[in-house]
């Protein structure tokens, strides 16, 4: 969890963050690029090359040793440095023969020789996937393996769409079909099993009784952790199959992740979460003075929390102002859907701020009453979803603790231009801007076709495309040699 200092009305505020360090997220990244991928059928390489040019970035930035870090420390354990040896050793020689394929794909006029590197390829995740299953080290090795699957698996899609034209035999395509079907189920199952495993021994070892916060927080965010970094990704994995879903799809992940809890639940007796709303977030009042005194949500009809459209007055019944300056109320189709939430606590909800998508930021709501951490909830391409206020304190008589959940946006919206940079770098074949909107869900959007073309001109991506393959070449041919 990153932690800040900043100082505000002579007082000195914690900032939490639990979200990595690093130039964009590359597990949203990996997601946008795998639903692009079934969303439209790509050219050769697209999906495989973008996955490539995420977790093998160009800045030299060792993603894998941070996916690494970030689950030893979730899981409070530690991968051994001879099984990482191996892993990265094996990562290496796929970089490079996935380069190969690559490579051929791009620029080979010769189909047998692209299915030639092709096979490499698919012998290299072949053997290699024990080592990534490396008995003993399954919780930890769990969100690499996921990368290598989405690797395997883009691979195999590729056969399944384009070995016909490399010259196969039915027999042999037939063998590939029936392969991705295999991989694809052996996948899924040996995922769901770790991490139900990990999921067990978490919620053994969780402390308790810390306020009625625990087990909550530990379980939560194990949780939380596993389904961005590996559950997200399982759930896809049965779209990559061509033969079963031979129309492109759309791919919604409809699954809610919830924050920490924040403040302390004593007097309502733990933290307890109703069901996901169906529907987006259309409005939000927030009543507040010295803390936060209350929370309403309002969705479409019928779309909220177990089917409610509007939630009950969740708190204080009427503590509180919903005026600013420490109250107020969001209808949200103006700023759009919020996506950040930063939580002032100490052992009760001192305050809470929203920011929107459009970028602007509501009023501080509650906070008259000075002090607290400050805890930093955002998790990209999602937005808040849902909040729980658990109760009231007896003794503050304010609310006493609160969850946000998080969602995906349903509607398309355009992705964030360090993601599509990379999909634009990466494709081996040359794509025009609204080729790119319409990977993304947004084939008929001259705007976004417009602000792409704009991005691909002030920013030099056709400069940065040109030195990404121009390295990849230099890569291939220093190992004919």
């Amino acid at each position: 969890m990153a932690r800040v200092r900043v100082t505000e009305d002579g007082l000195e505020h914690v900032v939490y963050s639990t979200q990595v360090d690093y130039e964009f997220d590359y597990n949203n990244a990996a997601k946008v690029v795998i639903s692009a991928s079934l969303g439209k059928i790509p050219v050769v390489g697209f999906a495989l090359s973008a996955l490539v040019g995420i977790f093998w970035p160009a800045s030299h930035v060792d993603v894998w040793a941070e996916v690494k870090e970030k689950v030893e420390a979730l899981v409070d354990r530690k991968i051994s440095d001879l099984v990482y040896q191996q892993v990265q050793e094996d990562l290496k020689g796929l970089q490079n023969n996935m380069n190969e394929y690559l490579w051929a794909a791009r620029t080979s006029k010769v189909k047998t020789y692209i299915s030639e590197k092709y096979n490499i390829v698919l012998g290299d995740f072949l053997q290699q996937l024990p080592h990534f299953q490396s008995k003993g080290y399954e919780l930890p090795l769990l969100p690499l393996f996921a990368q290598f699957a989405n690797m395997h698996l883009s691979l195999l899609r590729d056969g399944i769409l384009h070995g016909a034209d490399w010259g196969w035999t039915e027999e042999i395509q037939q063998h590939t079909r029936e392969q991705i079907v295999d991989t694809v189920s052996s996948y899924i199952k040996y995922s769901e099993k770790v991490y139900n495993d990990g999921l067990q021994d978490t919620q053994k070892k969780a402390p308790g009784n810390k306020h009625y916060t625990e087990p909550f927080n530990t379980v939560n965010k194990y949780v939380r952790e596993m389904t961005l970094t590996v559950l997200d990704f399982k759930d896809m994995w049965q779209y990559f199959d061509p033969v079963k879903y031979p129309t492109p799809v759309k791919v919604y992940l409809s699954r809610e992740i919830y924050s920490d809890a924040v403040g302390t639940a004593d007097d309502s007796g733990g933290i307890k979460l109703p069901s996901p709303p169906g529907q987006p977030i259309s409005a939000v009042e927030v009543w507040g003075w010295d803390r936060i005194d209350a929370c309403q949500v309002t969705y479409p009809e019928g779309g909220g929390p177990a089917g409610v459209t509007r939630t009950e007055r969740m708190g204080n019944e009427s503590g509180g102002s919903s005026n600013p300056p420490h109250g107020g109320v969001f209808d949200l189709s103006g700023t759009g859907p919020i996506v950040k939430v930063t939580a002032r606590s100490t052992d009760i909800l001192n305050a809470w701020w929203f920011t929107f998508k459009d970028g602007s930021s509501s009023n501080k709501l509650g906070g008259n009453y000075p002090g607290g951490a400050d805890y930093v909830f955002a998790y990209p391409g999602e937005v808040l979803s849902s909040i729980k206020i658990m109760g009231i304190s007896d003794f503050y008589r304010s609310a006493d603790c609160a969850v946000f959940g998080f969602k995906f946006e349903k509607e398309s919206t355009l992705t964030d231009p360090a993601v599509l940079l990379r999909m634009y770098v990466a494709s081996p074949s040359a794509i025009e801007p609204e080729e790119l909107a319409a990977y993304v869900g947004l084939q008929h959007s001259e705007e976004a076709s417009e602000k792409i073309r704009a991005w691909i001109k002030d920013y030099h991506w056709d400069d940065i495309r040109e030195r990404h393959w121009a390295n990849i070449q230099e890569s291939v041919e220093a190992r004919k040699v």
